[in-house]
C-alpha cells in the first residue's frame, strides 16, 4: 500500500512538473518542438511524455530523475526569459 501511495504521488509530481513547463512554453508560444528541443527530447521521446501528459503510462526514456532535471531547469530558463530580468542560471 505504501509502495502504491509512494508511486502515485511520484506520478503526480512528474504530470505536475511537465503541466508547468507546457504552461510557461504556451504562455511564450514556444512551438511544440521549441519546447521539445529545450527538454533535449527525440521525437519519439517527446511523443511519449506527451502522452503520459494525457494520462498515459510513464515512459522509460529519459528515466524519470533525468526528466525531472531536465523540465526543472528547462522551467526555470522560461521563466526567467518571460520574467525579462535577465538574470542568468
Amino acid at each position: 500500500m505504501l509502495q502504491s501511495m509512494t508511486w502515485l504521488a511520484t506520478d503526480n509530481l512528474a504530470r505536475s512538473q511537465f503541466a508547468v513547463f507546457s504552461e510557461l512554453g504556451e504562455q511564450m508560444r514556444l512551438s511544440e518542438d521549441d519546447r521539445r528541443r529545450a527538454l533535449l527530447l527525440s521525437e519519439q521521446e517527446w511523443s511519449a511524455w506527451s502522452e503520459f501528459l494525457d494520462d498515459g503510462p510513464l515512459p522509460a526514456q529519459p528515466q524519470l530523475p533525468v526528466m525531472l532535471r531536465r523540465l526543472g531547469s528547462a522551467s526555470h530558463r522560461l521563466a526567467v526569459m518571460a520574467d525579462g530580468t535577465g538574470a542568468q542560471a
